[in-house]
């Protein structure tokens, strides 16, 4: 059912746009809008799929555009639409004039997720990040400060959860000395 991808027809070009494809597609929407995109290849004279001229129209071409690096407002919104909206780029963009949801997608998945990471917040629900690994060195830290006996009889002061995660990661790793 449907339509069947025009990439399997032959005479569609695949891969990267030479500078001449980009002035047709320029000077045919300039003229004459982008309007229906699955005819628009043919009458501007490309070889190309519609989807393709409408990606490359929509993420690269547009007189609108904004390129360069982002703000520090404009990151500090994408954080906050995502933390509100998700993954959904094309909203997210909707606030952000100039900038394509594509470009804020390949943004946030290459700085700001890693950066709020290293901040210690998990990037999906933006909420501080538990990283076990550095409570696990915590612990032992605590082991080589205190005497773990020690530690056991102020149960009733700490939170019997937490214990109950340190003493089992205590139990799983063999190099911790006991006491």
């Amino acid at each position: 059912m449907g339509r069947s991808p025009i990439s399997d027809k032959n005479g569609i070009k695949k891969g990267p746009w030479t500078p001449e494809e980009d002035m047709k597609l320029t000077q045919y929407i300039q003229m004459h809008g982008p309007g229906n995109w699955r005819s628009l290849p043919k009458n501007a004279g490309l070889e190309r799929c519609g989807k393709s001229c409408r990606l490359r129209w929509t993420n690269y071409l547009r007189p609108d555009i904004k390129r360069g690096r982002f703000s520090f407002e404009e990151e500090e919104t994408i954080i906050q639409l995502h933390s509100v909206l998700g993954n959904k780029w094309s909203a997210i963009a909707a606030k952000l004039p100039g900038r394509t949801d594509n470009e804020i997608k390949n943004y946030w998945n290459t700085h700001i997720r890693k950066r709020l990471l290293g901040k210690g917040i998990d990037p999906v629900t933006h909420a501080p990040h538990l990283n076990l690994f550095d409570l696990s060195s915590s612990l032992i830290n605590l082991h080589d400060q205190f005497n773990l006996s020690n530690l056991f009889r102020l149960q009733t002061l700490v939170n019997p959860e937490a214990l109950r995660l340190a003493a089992t990661l205590l139990a799983s790793n063999p190099e911790i000395p006991r006491t």
